[in-house]
């Protein structure tokens, strides 16, 4: 099953805009602006629809309760190639996968990309980023101060 296709078909692109915070990794000079989508509708939007991020930009998906590792993102409607970073209830890294946009009209032919661990968040950042700044798995997010 595609993770979230039928809300997001039926989701305006206009929809209110995101709250945002930065985040920081430890050992990491760079702070990453993220929109943060922790409602139905602002997980399902995700970062579809645009053309472009900004090169320490992202978004921070938040959810409640764990997420199985077979709970995954997919690329539908993305025009943006990006790396994902499942974290942990501590915010560790747990996996990171690289995603590739979804060229498909349908969305049950574009792939999913599981993590195949538990998660609570996730952060999607542009392509590249963790292997330009070698940050790999174990290492820690936290709201920067």
């Amino acid at each position: 099953m595609k993770p979230f296709w039928i809300g997001i078909l039926l989701l305006p692109w206009f929809a209110h805009a995101a709250a945002a915070t930065e985040l920081c990794i430890e050992g990491h000079d760079h702070r990453i602006q993220v929109e943060i989508a922790d409602t139905f509708e602002s997980r399902a939007r995700g970062l579809m629809a645009r053309d472009e991020l900004a090169a320490h930009a992202g978004m921070w998906f938040r959810y409640q309760d764990e997420r199985p590792g077979s709970a995954g993102f997919w690329m539908y409607n993305t025009r943006i190639p990006l790396d994902i970073a499942y974290l942990n209830k501590d915010m560790e890294i747990v996996s990171i996968i690289t995603m590739e946009p979804c060229p498909s009209i349908d969305p049950d032919l574009c792939p999913a990309y599981r993590p195949g661990v538990p998660y609570y968040s996730a952060v999607e950042v542009n392509k590249g980023y963790f292997e330009r700044y070698n940050i790999n798995l174990g290492r820690k997010f936290k709201r920067c101060e």
